[in-house]
């Protein structure tokens, strides 16, 4: 009975092992795995070809270009590098003017036309502002601010060649000049530097943003300079001039004169000459006259240079001692003979 129970169970068993699935082999699971990972590789490497050559033909046109956002890696950096070193051109405020339109980065292209969109005292505001008193010959600091008064960005361009040029005029306040140099302005002597072209330099204000320029005035008068100082002078810039003293105490009106070429205004030039009130009061400030040379030392006589120390005293000694015993040409005085005395000739045999 045991043999015959122990049988049975066995052909379960059996009847159990043959009903299952064979387990797959492990070599046969490692090509399978190793084929699928291939399969997905080649997908993703032609998702991603696809996808980089669509994206480098609509920057530039190359599939070989390293993208950083949207564009060439190398373009990228360079602009950042621009836009950390160089000063604004555009935004909400604008501290340095006069550097702003000095650099390369704000020029327009050669042979650009002003902005159709003009400046004019209704959509900006232009305050000059100076020291309240200046002393006669001194140099104030000028402060002119610009402001965008309207609802839309505003550009204002000025011409550069290669630099701004904003000059001062001061008048009395019955309208007459007073710092001009006298007589017409002389013509440029033959051998004066080139004309430059002018360019238009741009900055764009934000509305209600503002540029500041700040400029150097001296209160002097000025006249002609030299043709042998002029000889240097760019044509086109005026005949160079120079202070000529300070100018007298009273009440002036400092006016502004700028280059700006897209300005809208009447025929007062409240927009592109901008003024304020100064006075000129104080102790006269002039420049300090020029060290004076110390006073030369006459140089010693070469002889007592020459000569050692103790050799005037034997010289006298000498002397003395052959005007005691008759030796002719012996009568100069001590203090004279700094020279040796002559040998006396030798007598004949």
């Amino acid at each position: 009975m045991r043999t015959t129970a122990t049988a049975i169970a066995i052909l379960f068993m059996l009847a159990a092992c043959a009903a299952k699935k064979p387990a797959e082999e492990p070599e046969n699971t490692e090509d399978t795995a190793s084929s699928d990972e291939s399969s997905k590789s080649g997908s993703s490497t032609e998702k991603g070809s696809s996808d980089e050559s669509t994206l480098g033909h609509s920057v530039g046109g190359s599939s070989n270009s390293s993208i950083v956002m949207g564009r060439p890696a190398d373009k990228a950096t360079i602009k950042d590098d621009t836009e950390k070193q160089a000063a604004p051109c555009n935004g909400m405020a604008i501290p340095d003017l006069l550097t702003s339109l000095s650099q390369a980065a704000c020029e327009l292209p050669e042979g650009a036309a002003p902005s159709t969109q003009h400046a004019q005292k209704d959509n900006l505001d232009v305050t000059l502002t100076a020291s309240g008193q200046v002393a006669p010959g001194s140099t104030a600091q000028v402060s002119v601010v610009f402001k965008n008064k309207g609802k839309t960005k505003l550009p204002l361009d000025f011409t550069v060649d290669p630099d701004p040029r904003f000059h001062f005029e001061l008048y009395t306040p019955k309208g007459a000049r007073v710092d001009k140099p006298a007589g017409n302005e002389p013509p440029l002597p033959p051998g004066a530097g080139e004309a430059i072209a002018a360019r238009l330099a741009r900055i764009t204000l934000y509305p209600n943003g503002t540029a500041t320029l700040l400029l150097p005035w001296q209160a002097v008068k000025y006249k002609w300079v030299s043709k042998d100082k002029a000889k240097g002078a760019v044509v086109g810039h005026g005949y160079p001039r120079e202070p000529a003293g300070p100018l007298p105490k009273g009440k002036y009106v400092l006016r502004l004169v700028m280059p700006l070429a897209n300005a809208d205004e009447t025929g007062d030039h409240e927009v592109t000459q901008p003024r304020a009130d100064v006075e000129i009061a104080g102790a006269v400030v002039e420049a300090s006259p020029p060290p004076s040379e110390a006073p030369k030392k006459a140089p010693e006589p070469a002889a007592s240079a020459a000569a050692p120390a103790g050799s005037a005293s034997e010289a006298a000694v000498e002397s003395k001692f052959l005007k005691a015993v008759g030796t002719p040409g012996a009568s100069s005085s001590a203090a004279a003979s700094d020279s040796p005395p002559a040998k006396p000739a030798k007598k004949k045999k």
